[in-house]
């Protein structure tokens, strides 16, 4: 019986380690991208306000090509044309676009910018920055935000995506359940344990959301509480060995 529930608790940990491991690599990713973005184009007169709007995709691959957009509404009762300026990182500088886009009153409209593996920067990252110039009564507007571009032609990028989140949500769930079938009842260490393994799972998921929401800043919080967090789960480990 103590042999089966060890086997269990070792499925269990190598399922639950595997999920961890490419959650984490996925966050960082997606947070360095995005944190390179905030810095990549270099000072400019701040804006009134952030460009919530700006969306980019969240995965590209070689083989894809994806758009970058913003959608704008005009609150005023004036037709207007506000300039938006775009910067799309380019074989290591910026492709710079200043176009003034008509909008009448009460109008909302989307507006996009086609990028490819061609915008790649640092090897596999695409940068973007979108400046929404005041007009009229309606505040300037930007943002930034990164894509990761990976070597995988066979695939597009949203498709990748969703494999690597259901692979990390399948074996983190596998090992949730083998773990803790293997540990019933729950004694002090496998409490420690289970608090480890809770705290792992939260700020992996939490990353990767911030890196799909362009919270850098979250993103680099939960790397760094996730290097703490091993470097004390190995610790542990090699003082009990």
């Amino acid at each position: 019986m103590e042999s089966k529930k060890k086997t269990l608790r070792t499925l269990g940990i190598i399922s639950f380690t595997a999920s961890i491991l490419v959650g984490f690599v996925m966050l960082v990713l997606m947070n360095w991208a995005n944190f390179e973005a905030y810095f990549f184009f270099g000072y400019t007169a701040p804006a009134d306000t952030t460009l919530t709007t700006l969306k980019c995709p969240l995965l590209m691959t070689t083989a894809d090509t994806g758009n970058i957009s913003i959608r704008l509404t005009n609150t005023t009762s004036l037709d207007l044309s506000p300039m938006i300026r775009t910067e799309i990182s380019y074989y290591g500088a910026a492709r710079v676009d200043s176009n003034n886009y008509p909008l009448a009153a009460g109008e909302t409209r989307n507006f996009s910018w086609m990028v490819s593996p061609d915008d790649m920067v640092f090897g596999h990252l695409i940068l973007a920055r979108v400046y929404v110039y005041s007009a009229y009564t309606l505040p300037s507007r930007d943002n930034t935000c990164g894509i990761v571009v990976v070597n995988l032609p066979g695939l597009t990028g949203i498709q990748l995506f969703v494999i690597l989140i259901a692979f990390i949500l399948v074996c983190m769930a596998a090992g949730w359940g083998l773990w803790l079938a293997g540990s019933h009842p729950l004694q002090a260490p496998g409490r420690i344990a289970l608090t480890a393994m809770a705290i792992f799972t939260g700020v992996v998921l939490i990353g990767i959301l911030a890196g799909c929401m362009d919270w850098w800043g979250v993103g680099l919080i939960c790397t760094v509480i996730c290097v703490l967090l091993t470097i004390a789960v190995v610790g542990n480990y090699i003082q009990k060995a």
